[in-house]
């Protein structure tokens, strides 16, 4: 019979073995699923159901050059400068100017877009993403809000407007399996997520029409 210290030895154990395992998932689906990344699969919906005929690599290139490259490089050149503690923004108040410049990059994005002559969904695409990191930034003035959400669902919405049911699922139970890394991971509260998660919404105005 094992003596009853060791039971609790070994329970103690086990509990910190699955508390490690649980962080470092949560830790990959945050690294995986970070916002900026989430473009690339975006763009490659936009790419797969644009209009036959088109190309889209231009569009794919702009829009992810200015949605994702250009708002990364800013973050890092402002961890490099010091300006914030951590690529990862950890503080409400070092999100500001990252996300006003997120949101100025998408805004740009939608006459480049026109310029180099993308298929429309790819300007319905910016546009919906333009609103949502304006929403965003907004709410960053008061309240710190989870951009992994939003990102996660964005995908998700996006596959379900173009109505593909049989990828929106399981991007739905992604989006659903990065907030609950972020809450894991100390980042955000479940309200902070759920905040992200909506929105995404206004994704369906500009992109179910198509």
């Amino acid at each position: 019979m094992i003596p009853a210290r060791w039971e609790r030895a070994l329970d103690a154990s086990t509990s910190l073995a699955s508390r490690s395992y649980a962080d470092r998932l949560a830790r990959a689906v945050s690294l995986a699923c970070a916002p900026p990344v989430m473009i690339l699969p975006v763009a490659g919906l936009a790419s797969w159901y644009g209009a036959p005929g088109e190309s889209p690599l231009v569009g794919i290139i702009t829009l992810v050059v200015t949605t994702a490259l250009l708002p990364t490089l800013f973050v890092y050149a402002a961890y490099l400068a010091g300006l914030i503690s951590s690529p990862d923004l950890p503080r409400r108040s070092e999100r500001l100017q990252p996300a006003l410049f997120t949101t100025l990059c998408a805004v740009v994005a939608y006459p480049l877009l026109r310029g180099v002559g993308a298929p429309p969904l790819f300007l319905s695409l910016d546009a919906a993403l333009a609103v949502q990191m304006a929403l965003l930034a907004l709410v960053t003035f008061w309240w710190k809000i989870s951009y992994h959400a939003a990102g996660a669902a964005g995908l998700a919405v996006v596959a379900l407007a173009l109505g593909d049911l049989s990828i929106s699922g399981p991007l739905f139970a992604l989006a659903g399996l990065v907030g609950w890394a972020r809450v894991r991971l100390g980042r955000h509260t479940p309200r902070q997520v759920a905040a992200g998660w909506l929105s995404a919404l206004p994704i369906l105005w500009y992109v179910w029409p198509i």
